[in-house]
């Protein structure tokens, strides 16, 4: 069995006041058993007043993190906010690690990464959770996620990609014990009788727009050809971009069918040789692809699909959950909606911690019925256990 423990605070500037208020809510002398694990999320000033530090530094047990552009738990919400998550446990055990920079040799680091969790368990973990970097580059965002299954022998990831409150995603870090990095894994391996539960939402029937796509030609995560044309002239013959500009139109889900039969959703990025699209993550060639309308109502019913299959799982007793900031730019002015209604359905049902995200990494279903590890977007994710 886990205990959840979650703590918060919203003291930036005097760091002693933000660690005693964390370490008072947390109550670590009379709850804390055996093995243990921090999880911080945190609006990236924290970490510029030596708050992220301190915290870490005063936990008796180590800790991942990262930034992000909005968080809550029971009892709190907001952007300028911490939070700590600590998993405790007398027979479950937890390994906390961080990667050398990803910026090179991608896959091998990943590898060692793993290697370095497994070292401190005594087994094989049966659930990964990660926070990665945000990181410019041209590759899709699933490489990381298909880098560390491929060393785990498919155990189940789940996480997110860190993010900030800024349009770039500038000042993204991931921590470990409270040091920051800007390329870097952060992973935590846990090991023991725990049989986690995921949830992704998912784009109802109704709101998918009729048109059928299929990828005919791509590499990776650069979609050349649909339906046999180029990709920018087939999207400008539906209507959905003009004079090949695809500005607006990441905030349109493109809903995946894997050659597995597992589904995913991507966003589009930028056009390639003024021909190609790249997206989030990886197209197969011979793909079916959907579009979907997205608007508040889908955030309030996709979020309220998930809250529901929580609420019929009576074997949970702990949630974490992340959701992409494109569901909360989506929001607009009722930006808080979506933790809002989180905090109506669980508060006083379980402990969670919610935080928002730059992809959502969590495992879905195939036609076979396996679980497979995906990164995801536009998408709302739990895990119980």
């Amino acid at each position: 069995m886990i205990r959840m423990l979650t703590a918060y605070t919203r003291e930036l500037d005097d760091v002693d006041a933000a660690v005693a208020e964390v370490l008072g809510q947390l109550n670590l002398e009379e709850k804390l058993l055996k093995n243990s694990v921090g999880i911080m999320t945190f609006y990236g000033d924290f970490l510029e007043t030596g708050v992220v530090k301190a915290i870490s530094d005063a936990l008796p047990c180590d800790s991942i993190g990262g930034t992000t552009s909005n968080a809550s738990l029971p009892g709190a919400m907001g952007a300028l906010i911490l939070t700590l998550t600590v998993l405790t446990s007398d027979d479950v055990s937890f390994k906390a690690a961080v990667s050398a920079p990803l910026d090179t040799h991608l896959d091998s680091r990943i590898r060692d990464l793993y290697e370095d969790v497994v070292s401190g368990l005594l087994e094989a973990p049966s659930l990964l959770l990660a926070i990665a970097p945000f990181m410019a580059t041209d590759c899709g965002d699933d490489e990381i996620i298909d880098a560390l299954d491929a060393a785990s022998g498919g155990a189940s990831i789940f996480g997110t990609f860190a993010i900030t409150h800024k349009i770039d995603f500038s000042g993204v870090y991931t921590c470990f014990n409270g040091k920051p990095y800007s390329d870097a894994l952060a992973l935590v391996g846990i090991a023991g009788d725990i049989a986690p539960q995921f949830y992704v939402s998912t784009i109802a029937e109704n709101r998918i727009i009729t048109q059928k796509i299929v990828i005919t030609e791509s590499s990776k995560n650069c979609v050349m050809k649909i339906n046999g044309i180029d990709a920018v002239k087939h999207l400008e013959a539906i209507g959905l971009i003009e004079g090949g500009n695809i500005e607006g139109i990441n905030a349109i889900p493109f809903v995946l069918t894997m050659p597995d039969g597992s589904c995913v959703t991507r966003v589009a990025q930028k056009v390639v040789d003024r021909r190609g699209i790249l997206f989030s993550g990886a197209m197969p060639q011979g793909s079916n692809v959907r579009l979907a309308n997205c608007d508040e109502a889908f955030v309030s019913e996709s979020t309220g699909q998930v809250l529901s299959s929580l609420a019929a799982n009576h074997d949970a007793r702990n949630m974490l959950c992340f959701s992409c900031i494109g569901r909360k730019w989506i929001l607009g002015v009722k930006g808080d909606n979506e933790m809002r209604q989180v905090a109506k359905r669980l508060d006083s049902v379980v402990p969670y911690m919610l935080a928002y995200s730059g992809g959502e990494f969590c495992p879905v279903k195939n036609a076979r019925g396996e679980l497979v590890n995906h990164c995801h977007h536009f998408t709302f994710i739990a895990c119980a256990f």
